[in-house]
């Protein structure tokens, strides 16, 4: 099978390409000019195709005649993209891939959109419930939400439109190993608390809400290498999920090929929500880091999903948790 990922080169696209070659597909990953993933592609065996997402001429060598589309690809929370970003790319973006496959490969067998799970997120306050299942209302609370939500739309669009054979694929939050460690990463202002005030100390502006946080990790701070945890002033932790890259690739490999799947939306998570602190305490034994607990009430309520239609009807059994992830981060 000819399969064209688009994101190839990302964290969730690179354990996809190895997977996909791994089974016998041929892959096409879809490479902007000039892209310094692209070599590493190459060198496991993808064909890298140039094209870009905001220029629909230069995605018909990539989508002709193509049997699947993994469409990874998008401007994201995590690294910094603006507002226009997120309507440029995962809005134009996915509507110009999907129209080039459209005429460029009739024949197609499969259309996986990777959306996420703020869809499901209204802006504030916690789930309407949890654990949250595919039945959840999209409610996209944040622009980039927003624009998954409509991503999805479009994408049922050429599905009752076309025919196109369209699956939805929702990963909660994504990370490799490494990025937990990572201090100048999303994940390290997470925890680290000098990483924290430093990205804090970066933006031109700050809401009410983050000035008052980057206060409170202030009076925390003693300038030593510290992690943190936020919990309600009462004390009260969160639950929450992080998945791992490549079980998010195996729940996106599972989608390619069976009829059932057309036309309908997966959660993809670990199997199960972790308490936050378990995880910074476990972290700080692995670092030798002290774990410092900040009180306040802005601390983000808990959020987990419902992995169990992909469990059912992919037959999805994700492999790794985050305490494993931890443990792979920083081996003893």
């Amino acid at each position: 099978m000819d399969v064209l990922v688009t994101g190839a080169g990302g964290r969730i696209g690179t354990h996809l390409t190895r997977r996909l070659l791994a089974s016998g597909h041929r892959v096409r990953a879809l490479g902007f000019p000039g892209d310094p993933r692209a070599e590493a592609l190459r060198a496991v065996g993808a064909h890298v195709v140039v094209g870009d997402l905001l220029d629909p001429a230069s995605l018909t060598e990539a989508t002709a005649d193509v049997d699947a589309v993994c469409h990874l690809a998008a401007a994201m929370t995590l690294h910094g993209a603006s507002d226009a970003s997120f309507v440029d790319v995962n809005l134009r973006g996915t509507f110009n891939l999907l129209d080039a496959v459209r005429r460029t490969a009739p024949g197609i067998g499969r259309f996986v959109y990777v959306s996420s799970d703020a869809v499901y997120w209204r802006g504030h306050g916690a789930a309407a419930y949890l654990p949250v299942d595919e039945s959840h209302p999209l409610l996209g609370g944040s622009v980039y939400g927003a624009t998954k939500v409509g991503a999805e739309q479009l994408c049922r669009a050429f599905l009752s439109t076309y025919g196109m054979p369209i699956v939805i694929m929702r990963p909660t939050a994504t990370a490799d190993p490494e990025e937990l460690v990572d201090r100048s990463g999303p994940f390290g202002r997470r925890w680290f608390i000098r990483s924290a005030l430093t990205w804090y100390a970066g933006r031109t502006a700050l809401s009410d809400t983050q000035s008052s946080v980057m206060s409170a990790l202030e009076a925390a701070d003693d300038g030593s290498d510290r992690l943190f945890v936020v919990v309600d002033p009462d004390g009260t932790e969160s639950l929450s999920m992080l998945t791992s890259a490549d079980d998010a690739a195996a729940g996106l490999a599972a989608m390619i090929e069976p009829e059932s799947a057309i036309g309908e939306a997966f959660n993809i998570g670990p199997a199960a929500p972790h308490p936050d602190r378990e995880v910074l305490a476990h972290l700080g034994t692995r670092l030798g880091l002290e774990v410092v607990e900040v009180r306040h009430p802005s601390a983000r309520p808990s959020w987990y999903v419902s992995i169990d239609k992909a469990r059912d009807r992919l037959g999805y059994r994700p492999g790794t948790d985050i305490i494993a992830m931890v443990d792979a981060a920083v081996p003893l």
